[in-house]
């Protein structure tokens, strides 16, 4: 607490948001217990000579501050529009991210009254046209199609809503032609956003120039250099994801650093003196954090240096998580929101980790070694090292003696040779330390927020990581110059970083994360907190770090069961909007997932939608499930609503079989069907004469398609695989989305019988659950899979007339989110998502 004395009053301040942030209180809820805390200290100050006591008031206080903070920042009253969602309004407003910064310049944000923004995006194909000629401050009015941001009804669903709602944003809209638009009136906005925005444009544009018909270097430069990643397309950045390496690729706080120390380099070489070279330093960069549209990272790497040069001025020894606790008090005094932003958290915990445990471990290890091969040609030099560096030193110069007689160079030379390897070394270790530590402290928020943890982070941050650090400069450099000689370098250190991380990507076992037990997470991150102590108080230090490494362990290990219940059949319909997923498991515990939803109609889409529901939305579900791998996957047919999501859910979960139908010939498919082979899962076609199979005491029987049908050549409702699975007196129909063909040969074949739950054909089109078909299987429960006011007008008012006419009870995903149905083969239950 001596060294660091803000870590506390940080803890305090965002344990008070966090107490606001889950229990409701008002401002007048707290006037009472910030009078009497405002007493305390003044009495803590006037009265008491106790440093710890007045430590411990300044945390009481900084805990009302922060319920003060969290409840003043509640937003009273969420903006509304008076018109219906899906509706056709007139808009008029002012443009503020305008549509150079989206990917087809199709994009851009309109903000309607203060605080209150709608995403607008036109429908109309704009590929041979100009880009739409809208700036940051044009007043412009249009007929938009609104719709309210919606996110999937899941738990552990990303909160999309949330995400944009943070950004202002109410509203999501739609134009079908550019003629609609039309700007005019006096400018709007701030002027200041104005050049913000100008210096950006330039600066894209500029990056476009130096590389014409490059659009993955383009757009990864943009990405790196201005923070601008609407252009970059996943599968660009998938490697860097999955080996840790993605934070070096993106803006953050690596970036500023590496700009000022090429700064203060040049500026040493220039011989400006220490403090007004690090002021100059600072000025960029805030400037880069003005280029960058302020990004959160940038703007808290600036705030750093800030406070680095402000403690060099006053003569002061900076301290890491002084400089984090300072930031962490004025963010999170003006934002308190920031405390639940995934990126705030990462970054505040990066430069935690290096703090507590990555500066001390280099201070015994690579501190040394440096110091070492200080002066290292000057023997008056060597009695001011400590002893572990003049021992390396000695060492060293007997290497250089050694190097010298081998390969006959002057000994200066040899000297300058061994002392370069041995800082060439330090460096090394020491990114492989920081890149340990952070792997090591990060290891909850990176399983809970992406399922995911590296096994090959370590190297392959050391090689990324210098090699995007490179790119910084660099890339800069041939921005302000126009040399396209520089802008080669930094596309060959660009490509150099994906090369290694996608060599690392092969050497990266197929493993995901599930969640992780309230508990477990509790103790590991309480024994971080315990080693950090440790290692200040320079006791204890073995047994924390032992206790660190077994809760760590056991969270990479998960010896955990998923969350399921043994002796229940579990049908769960997964909302993925317009299309199909359904999770089933058996009462052995066997799990299989019938078909992995998608976007209809992609293959027609000119645009493809960066959003994979089998990585973004099934998987996150399973895993919040602790399923880490799933026993069967089943494809109905090859429609891409129910086959989008499946290359991901193959990649991501292993199954021992692959259920198909009909075999479809799409393009899609072959996706498929090849990351299926690569995965090692077997492809299994069935029909009608296929051999009922008992799973875990379920009885699984495949009803269509006949073995006399014969598909056609393009995939149809009619290939689908309809399946009952039966457990005692219960049963389930899954009929993917067969249409009243299907079901006529289905109830020829004499196959049918009267089921407890039916999983409604084609969400609930017209085409599908004939008259005579419902009356055949008699449903009780009907669940209907559909998006929420989809462009298909599903499910059908008929349909639903005739499923009541059967006294079905009607579950929808558009109106219940997820639904699990359950049966121990007599008593049924269900519950869904709201």
């Amino acid at each position: 607490m001596h060294r660091e004395p803000l870590l506390l009053p940080v803890a305090a301040l965002a344990a008070g948001i966090l107490a606001a942030h889950f229990y409701y209180f008002t401002l007048r809820d707290l006037w009472i217990p910030a009078f009497l805390t405002a007493v305390l200290l003044g009495v803590t100050f006037r009265v008491t000579e106790s440093p710890r006591l007045r430590w411990w008031s300044v945390g009481l206080a900084l805990g009302i501050a922060g319920l003060v903070a969290q409840v003043s920042h509640r937003p009273e009253k969420t903006p509304k529009l008076t018109a219906e969602d899906t509706e056709t309004v007139l808009l008029s407003g002012c443009v503020t991210n305008p549509p150079v910064f989206s990917p087809h310049r199709e994009q851009f944000t309109l903000n309607l009254s203060p605080g209150a923004t709608a995403a607008i995006r036109i429908t109309a194909d704009l590929k041979g046209k100009e880009a739409l000629p809208l700036q940051y401050g044009q007043r412009v009015e249009l007929p938009a199609k609104i719709r309210l941001p919606r996110n999937f009804q899941n738990p552990g669903a990303f909160d999309y809503a949330g995400y944009l709602a943070g950004q202002h944003i109410y509203w999501t809209g739609s134009v079908s032609s550019l003629a609609d638009i039309k700007a005019g009136g006096t400018p709007c906005g701030s002027r200041f956003l104005a050049g913000l925005y100008s210096v950006r444009t330039w600066a894209l544009e500029r990056i476009t120039r130096l590389y014409p018909g490059d659009q993955h270097t383009s757009a990864l430069l943009q990405a790196t250099l201005i923070g601008e990643t609407s252009g970059v397309e996943r599968r660009w950045t998938s490697d860097f994801r999955a080996t840790g390496t993605y934070h070096a690729l993106v803006i953050s706080g690596l970036h500023v650093s590496v700009l000022a120390y090429t700064l203060l380099l040049l500026l040493r070489v220039l011989r400006v003196r220490r403090i007004p070279a690090l002021g100059i330093a600072a000025l960029i960069c805030w400037l880069y954090a003005f280029v960058s549209g302020f990004n959160a990272p940038a703007v808290r790497a600036a705030a750093a240096f800030s406070l680095f040069l402000a403690a060099n001025y006053c003569f002061r020894k900076t301290r890491i998580l002084n400089i984090l606790g300072i930031i962490g008090i004025a963010y999170l005094l003006f934002d308190p929101d920031q405390l639940f932003d995934p990126a705030f958290q990462l970054s505040f915990l990066s430069a935690a980790a290096i703090g507590a445990f990555a500066i001390p471990a280099m201070e015994r290890v690579t501190e040394p070694l440096r110091a070492s091969v200080r002066l290292f040609g000057q023997l008056l030099y060597d009695p001011l090292l400590e002893p572990r560096a003049a021992q390396w030193r000695v060492e060293l110069r007997l290497l250089a003696e050694s190097v010298r007689v081998w390969t006959s160079l002057p000994l200066g030379a040899a000297q300058r040779l061994v002392s370069g390897g041995a800082l060439f070394a330090a460096f090394a270790l020491e990114t492989a330390i920081i890149s340990a530590c952070m792997q090591f402290a990060l290891a909850l928020p990176l399983i809970a927020y992406f399922h995911r943890l590296s096994v090959t982070g370590i190297s392959a941050n050391m090689v990324v990581v210098p090699l995007l650090s490179l790119v910084v400069p660099f890339g800069f450099a041939s921005i302000l110059t126009g040399s396209h000689v520089l802008a080669a370098l930094t596309k060959l250190m660009l490509t150099w970083a994906e090369m290694t991380a996608a060599w690392h990507m092969r050497l990266e076992p197929a493993w995901r994360q599930g969640a992780i037990p309230l508990s477990i997470a509790a103790a590991f991150a309480l024994s971080l907190v315990l080693l950090g102590f440790a290692i200040r108080r320079r006791h204890w230090i073995a047994p924390a770090l032992a206790c660190s490494l077994t809760l760590f362990g056991v969270t990479v290990w998960q010896p955990w069961e998923p969350l399921t219940r043994p002796g229940w059949l579990e049908l769960t319909a997964i909302d993925v909007s317009q299309g199909d997923s359904l999770l089933l498991v058996f009462p052995g515990g066997e799990t299989m997932l019938v078909d992995a939803g998608g976007f209809p109609g992609m293959e027609r889409m000119r645009r493809k939608p960066k959003l994979d529901i089998g990585e973004d939305v099934i998987s996150p579900y399973l895993w919040e499930r602790r399923i880490r791998h799933l026993d069967y996957a089943v494809l109905t047919h090859g429609h891409s609503d129910h086959m989008g999501g499946l290359a991901a859910v193959l990649d991501n979960f292993r199954p021992r079989e692959l259920w198909i139908g009909p075999e479809p010939e799409t393009p899609q498919w072959k996706i498929v069907r090849q990351h299926a082979q690569n995965d090692g899962v077997r492809i299994v076609p069935l029909n009608r004469a296929s051999a009922s199979v008992t799973i875990g005491g379920a009885k699984v029987r495949i009803l269509a398609p006949a073995v006399s049908y014969v598909p056609a050549d393009s995939s149809t409702n009619d290939d689908s695989l309809v399946m009952e699975v039966s457990f005692g007196r219960r049963s389930f129909l899954l009929t993917g989305d067969a249409e009243r063909a299907a079901e006529d040969n289905m109830l020829e074949s004499g196959e049918l019988r009267p089921v407890t739950l039916l999983k409604v054909g084609h969400h609930g089109s017209k085409t599908s659950s004939s008259e005579e078909f419902l009356s055949q299987i008699a449903p009780r429960f009907a669940i209907i899979s559909d998006g929420y006011k989809n462009q298909f007008h599903h499910p059908h008012p008929t349909v639903l007339s005739r499923l009541a006419q059967h006294s079905a009870i009607i579950l929808r995903t558009d109106r219940q989110g997820l639904i699990s149905f359950r049966t121990n083969g007599d008593k049924v239950e269900y519950e869904t998502f709201h």
